[in-house]
């Protein structure tokens, strides 16, 4: 089972000086306008990296008070920062909560009701058994396979329904100016296939 750890490496420090560069989060109003902003992030595969589902897996951690815990789904949208876990309380694990998590900080909680058919224990899966530190190399390799100029405008996370063995999926949404697809990965971040829509 993978150890939890909070990668800072590299990739966190190149995003952070790239929304320095450009004005973010630092009261700069006006500095870059938002298209600029959205242009210069897709150029740079989307700015997905692995602070944002890391920091956000930290932050419910903390507010939970434990180590690992289990989720369901776990969706980042790297544009706006927002990261959002559907979460299974480790204090009553038959209940699952969504978590929304923005740039770092939880900002909402809500009871998810969940269905007869549910069944937790076969579409839950702990945080630590994914390879959220290799999200920047997950990124490399589907836009190496799908579009020079493409970027990912989203990264979910769950256990396939379909598969008996319950593998955990890692998809990246795909974006170019011509094209869209999905970049499939297994949990430990080996790339499944990159699929055109």
């Amino acid at each position: 089972m993978r150890t939890w750890a909070s990668p800072r490496g590299p990739w966190a420090s190149l995003a952070l000086a790239s929304a320095a560069a450009l004005g973010v989060g630092a009261g700069c109003v006006g500095t870059t306008d938002r298209s600029d902003f959205n242009e210069e992030i897709q150029a740079r595969g989307g700015g997905l990296t692995s602070d944002l589902p890391s920091s956000a897996v930290d932050a419910v951690a903390a507010s939970l008070r434990v180590d690992d815990f289990a989720v369901r789904t776990l969706t980042v949208t790297p544009l706006d920062g927002t990261v959002v876990l559907d979460v299974r309380d480790p204090a009553v694990p038959e209940n699952l909560d969504r978590y929304v998590v923005h740039r770092g900080s939880v900002g909402q909680v809500e009871p998810i009701r969940l269905t007869s058919g549910d069944d937790l224990d076969t579409q839950t899966f702990r945080v630590s058994d994914v390879a959220l530190d290799q999200v920047e190399a997950m990124v490399d390799t589907a836009l190496a396979e799908f579009a020079a100029d493409g970027y990912v405008t989203s990264l979910t996370i769950y256990r396939r329904a379909d598969d008996t063995a319950g593998d955990i999926v890692i998809t990246l949404a795909l974006e170019s100016p011509r094209a869209a697809g999905t970049a499939l990965f297994t949990g430990d971040g080996d790339l499944i296939e990159v699929v055109r829509a």
